[in-house]
């Protein structure tokens, strides 16, 4: 897989973000921080501009970022970067994901954050734009019992099997009415 530097411009080519990842996450320009957030709304994702340097490996691309980090903090340029750069992680190991998710509980970040989801997403049907994107993403996936058993729990303690045995019953009333009328 190619690993990139990367560098997201402003629509009159003043940088405002250095990174480094693949292909996918140097063209993605969402979830990031709030001030890279505010310059994306500004300028339109369709208006950022993106540079890409290949690298032959991680270490040469983490090295890269920091010395563009640097080169552009010294001519003045205000970058939405809050560090120096080349401390990320790619593949992070089980025992650094499990820091990461305890640091983060402790900032009382993670329970907080599934609260607002949970709250804003309650109730909201999918689009049907969303629908699609599931389906694709999901087309071949293979569900083991147990993931299935799981999926089953969760939608039973949102309430979702209420909700559908409901929709059910009236889409059969429906038809059983337009068979009578008939």
């Amino acid at each position: 897989m190619a690993v990139f530097a990367y560098v997201h411009c402003k629509p009159n080519l003043i940088p405002f973000y250095v990174g480094k990842g693949a292909l996918r996450r140097a063209k993605y320009l969402g979830e990031r921080n709030l001030y890279h957030q505010s310059v994306v709304n500004k300028y339109g994702k369709q208006n950022i501009l993106i540079g890409m340097l290949e690298c032959s490996n991680e270490k040469l691309a983490f090295e890269l970022e920091k010395g563009l980090i640097k080169c552009l903090k010294q001519v003045g340029i205000k970058l939405c970067n809050f560090t120096d750069g080349g401390e990320g992680t790619s593949n992070p190991t089980e025992e650094t994901r499990k820091k990461m998710s305890d640091a983060a509980k402790k900032r009382g970040i993670s329970e907080a954050c599934n609260i607002a989801k949970i709250k804003a997403k309650k109730g909201k049907p999918l689009t049907n734009e969303q629908k699609v994107k599931l389906s694709k993403a999901l087309k071949g996936k293979v569900f083991t019992e147990e993931h299935r058993k799981n999926i089953s729990i969760s939608a039973r303690k949102r309430g979702m099997e209420a909700a559908h045995k409901a929709l059910a019953m009236k889409r059969l009333q429906q038809k059983q009415f337009k068979l009578g009328a008939v």
